[in-house]
């Protein structure tokens, strides 16, 4: 019987909570609105007035709070216990939606959920064993922010939290690869199809891991324990910091420990068998993380009665005469500058003085002294000739101003519009989600599939043809090969539905076989897989790409369709010349992934079927630089000095009139975070670390993944 979803937090459990919550917030909310009702009920004179700074803060001024964030899962538990060297920072992906409200200024509760996946592979002379589990969570959460110890103009506030969660987890195991074969860890290093002590060990071939976590360890009762519950409660406690980014924005990071009260997370306990036994503690996780939140205000000028004494009309005249805001000596009444700066010099009209009548401030003027009428800089400095005409020449470089009638006067009479061609294709696949490991195999069976990317959809396509009969026979070859395919339009990078324009032709076609089968083996090159989808920048030389996505969270890159084993190869070498020293061949035969001896090569090493090295790049080609700025114009003077001064600068142009500079060259990426850090100090608060790969930039995190940290 097929089992129902058991990665989604129990319903009631998620309600009774989020009612219990509620109820508190509305209890206590309830409770200052009585208190605050009582303080206004007097039959006194009140006054209408309007109130921002309390209003949507604290319980006095209830002001939700929503939040999104992304961070990555750490677990600590019997798989890898050993963290000498683990970074917590490089694991797997996590999301976390929140709502909360402040029950009082330095305390905040609010309901939280979560998704993500925690996973660990341990390898070793004594063990190998490895898990993914799919963890769902949902739970209330209580975070202190020392406000009462800060001062008035903190930016930054730190919190601390704690709080009470359910967890929902569903563990998978990597046992077999995709053809089926069980993994055998051989004492040489290398995982075989058949067990090292076995009578036929003679005949075992080396295999790689496809880390495709296919078995799920409560069913496959891999310990004995039968179907126990995969939920449990968890404890989180965390620290982390917010800034407040104005607008009722705000930014947090913090990192937080979950304490869970169960062991089988991992799917192993002090009970498992044999050498997956692990010991008697309960499995953690962290979840380090930074999220955008919004304040919702309730209502930001909210209008609240209070107990004044009405002013009589002589005391209000006499405030009104005697005022002067900005204190430069010109009562409001006659001041046409209110506004005025401290320590400004003003003249009989409240205004600051200039004496050239330049329009800038004596007290900002570098040049008090300019002739009648010169026309100054930002600074009161009179403009020479060459200055002006250098201003001049930017702003037309700016393209702010256009100073031709027209493009035929500038450069001549636009050419004519190429006619858009349209041209029929077969699509044999389109999905914004991963795509199964069958469908993946199918499609690369095809020697002329592509993709067309739309947005956030993969479309694979095959064929290009001028006529519908010709794309519809390709249909019907392709749904012999049990690929469901239909005949589409392309006309300028976009697939257009002609259902109706088919109609008839098809209905001509009717009755006829599927078509032949193609029966080749197809051979490509498989560059790497990772867990995200890479930066373009990284494939920017290769022509012939095609990327899938698998449901197993893996994003693969392949290049390449070839008959012909020997000239796969030739670009296999073309490949690792580029950098892509973990590329390797992979063939596909009738819609299946077949052995490279199978497609007819003659193997002479290991390095095929090998698992992949830590780095599949080649990190010759690759390194680490600083982005110090980004300018559009003119760099200032004082910028350019500091830029010349750090020395090993590059600059490189974008287009239209940009330039990017950047620091140094690393391979260590502690050395790249210790050197940002000196250039921010240095006046360069924006600067970042970005990858580099045959000359093209990446981000950071995509060098990471690269470099295999």
């Amino acid at each position: 019987m097929p089992r129902s979803p058991r990665n989604l937090i129990g319903p009631q459990k998620l309600a009774g909570l989020g009612l219990w919550i509620g109820v508190c917030l509305f209890s206590a909310t309830s409770v200052v609105a009585q208190s605050d009702s009582t303080t206004t009920s007097l039959p006194e004179a009140v006054t209408e007035v309007e109130e921002s700074g309390t209003s949507g803060s604290g319980i006095l001024g209830l002001k939700p709070h929503i939040a999104v964030g992304i961070g990555m899962f750490a677990f600590y538990g019997d798989v890898g216990n050993d963290h000498k060297n683990y970074n917590p920072l490089v694991t797997r992906l996590g999301y976390e939606l929140r709502a909360s409200a402040p029950l009082t200024p330095w305390l905040e509760g609010g309901l939280y959920a979560m998704h993500g996946r925690l996973g660990m592979n341990e390898r070793s002379l004594l063990r190998n064993i490895n898990f993914e589990s799919r963890v769902t969570i949902g739970g209330f959460q209580l975070k202190y922010n020392f406000l009462q110890l800060l001062p008035d103009d903190h930016a930054v506030e730190p919190y601390i939290s704690v709080g009470f969660e359910s967890v929902e987890f569903l563990t998978k195991t990597d046992l077999h690869d995709a053809q089926g074969r069980s993994y055998n860890y051989w004492s040489d290093g290398t995982i075989r199809d058949v067990a090292e002590n076995a009578a036929n060990a003679g005949d075992a071939v080396i295999i790689q891991r496809d880390y495709s976590y296919e078995s799920d360890v409560r069913e496959q009762n891999v310990d004995g324990f039968g179907k126990y519950s995969e939920s449990t409660w968890a404890v989180p406690v965390g620290v982390g910091a917010r800034l407040d980014m104005g607008g009722g924005f705000d930014f947090r990071i913090g990192t937080t420990m979950h304490f869970t009260f169960d062991d089988k997370v991992d799917g192993i306990t002090a009970s498992s068998l044999g050498d997956r036994k692990g010991d008697a503690k309960n499995d953690k996780f962290l979840f380090s993380s930074f999220s955008i939140g919004y304040g919702i205000s309730m209502d930001r000028m909210k209008k609240k009665k209070m107990k004044m004494t009405p002013l009589s009309k002589e005391e209000l005249d006499l405030i009104v005469l005697n005022d002067d805001e900005d204190a430069d000596g010109v009562l409001d009444m006659n001041d046409i500058c209110p506004h005025t700066p401290t320590g400004f010099q003003v003249d009989i009209h409240g205004c600051p003085s200039d004496r050239d009548g330049d329009g800038v401030p004596d007290e900002l003027d570098d040049e008090p002294d300019s002739a009648l009428g010169a026309l100054v800089d930002v600074k009161g400095v009179t403009y020479t000739d060459e200055a002006f005409l250098q201003r001049h020449l930017s702003y037309l470089d700016s393209g702010v101003v256009n100073v031709v009638a027209s493009r035929r006067e500038s450069f001549g009479p636009m050419p004519p519009k190429a006619a858009s061609k349209r041209v029929y294709v077969v699509k044999v696949g389109s999905k914004v989600e991963g795509i199964s490991e069958e469908l993946i195999q199918k499609i690369l069976s095809i020697p002329d599939v592509r993709t067309i990317e739309r947005g956030d959809t993969t479309f694979y396509v095959v064929g290009n043809y001028d006529a519908i009969p010709e794309a519809l026979r390709r249909e019907l070859e392709l749904k012999g090969m049990g690929i469901e395919s239909l005949v589409m339009a392309e006309e300028n990078g976009k697939l257009i539905d002609v259902s109706k324009e088919t109609a008839s032709d098809r209905e001509k076609l009717k009755g006829m076989g599927a078509g032949d089968v193609n029966r080749n083996v197809t051979v490509r090159v498989q560059l790497g897989a990772f867990r995200y989808k890479l930066s373009d920048n990284i494939f920017k030389d290769i022509n012939d790409l095609i990327v899938v996505k698998g449901d197993d969270g893996l994003t693969r890159y392949y290049t390449g369709s070839y008959t012909d084993i020997n000239i796969a190869a030739a670009q296999k070498i073309q490949m690792l010349l580029k950098g892509f020293e973990g590329a390797f061949l992979v063939a596909f035969k009738e819609g299946k992934r077949v052995s490279i001896v199978e497609a007819g090569a003659q193997l002479t090493g290991p390095e095929d079927l090998s698992s992949l090295a830590p780095s599949i790049i080649n990190p010759e080609v690759l390194r680490y630089r600083i982005q110090v700025g980004n300018f559009i114009g003119d760099v200032p003077l004082e910028t350019m000095k500091k830029l010349i001064g750090m020395g090993d600068i590059t600059a490189i142009p974008t287009p239209p009139s940009g330039v990017r500079y950047f620091y140094g060259a690393f391979k260590d990426r502690h050395a790249v975070d210790d050197a940002t850090i000196a250039i921010q100090k240095k006046g360069f608060p924006d600067a970042f670390v970005v990858g580099e790969m045959n000359g093209h930039i990446i981000p950071a995190d995509q060098a990471d993944e690269l470099f295999g940290k």
